[in-house]
């Protein structure tokens, strides 16, 4: 049985966590699976969004603190991923189901559209486990202000689906045996957009953040200017003066 299961419907990479028996903690063979899948999609032409998911009652515990580091080799942790798959700039979304904590939570917020169960919790447990965390203090405190962020953090309560959803940290709030439906009608829906222009409008949201306002909007306009010579651009242009709708390639 595989770790991760991986498989690619219709320009859609959907990555499943499957250790649902350890509520997919995520273990270093699991880690540097994820790491070569997101590495593969990259590169990928025929792989336009990633949606993301666990199997069983959890979307993903965060690492697995049972499992001792290796000893004859590096593993990059799975802070690490946070950053790829914000890198990644095809539009990754998260289908979160049961539980969803510390380095998993960390994984869901990285994710650009975040569809979450009814039954759902986000939480950052650590500091009951005499712990840090690095995707609570720096992915939610970025998404939420600092009080709320620290309450949450500093106690360990969890955020259940519809606080979540009153925070903005998550788009949907849907029934369980939904999520996985919901999310992929919204991957969908954006995936028949021109999946050039989807990959532009998230790498000018991503490396802006830390821009000063001109340099942003310079950087905008340079990215503006090469998607307008795509093949894509073209076909959306005509495909409107036309009154039809537009078939986008990636080119």
């Amino acid at each position: 049985m595989a770790l991760v299961e991986y498989e690619v419907r219709d320009k859609l990479a959907c990555i499943t966590l499957n250790r649902p028996e350890k509520m997919n903690a995520i273990n270093h063979e699991m880690s540097e699976r994820i790491f070569a899948l997101f590495d593969e999609m990259e590169r990928d032409p025929n792989v336009w969004g990633c949606l993301i998911t666990g199997e069983g009652r959890a979307f993903s515990s965060g690492h697995d603190l049972t499992e001792p580091p290796p000893e004859d080799r590096e593993v990059k942790p799975v802070s690490d991923l946070y950053q790829v798959i914000m890198e990644l700039f095809k539009p990754c979304f998260a289908a979160i189901n049961g539980f969803c904590l510390a380095g998993g939570a960390g994984i869901a917020l990285s994710c650009d559209v975040r569809v979450m169960a009814e039954d759902t919790q986000l939480g950052w447990p650590q500091v009951m486990r005499g712990i840090s965390s690095v995707s609570g203090p720096i992915l939610l405190a970025k998404q939420l202000p600092f009080n709320l962020a620290h309450y949450h953090l500093f106690t360990g309560e969890p955020i259940d689906a519809e606080t979540a959803l009153r925070l903005g940290l998550v788009n949907k709030v849907v029934p369980k045996d939904k999520v996985l439906e919901e999310t992929e009608n919204i991957a969908r829906q954006v995936l028949a957009n021109a999946p050039l222009a989807v990959r532009a409008i998230k790498e000018i949201t991503v490396r802006a953040r830390d821009m000063t306002m001109e340099d942003a909007l310079r950087f905008g306009d340079v990215i503006l200017k090469r998607l307008l010579e795509t093949e894509d651009a073209e076909e959306g242009v005509r495909a409107f003066k036309e009154k039809r709708q537009p078939r986008f390639t990636g080119r």
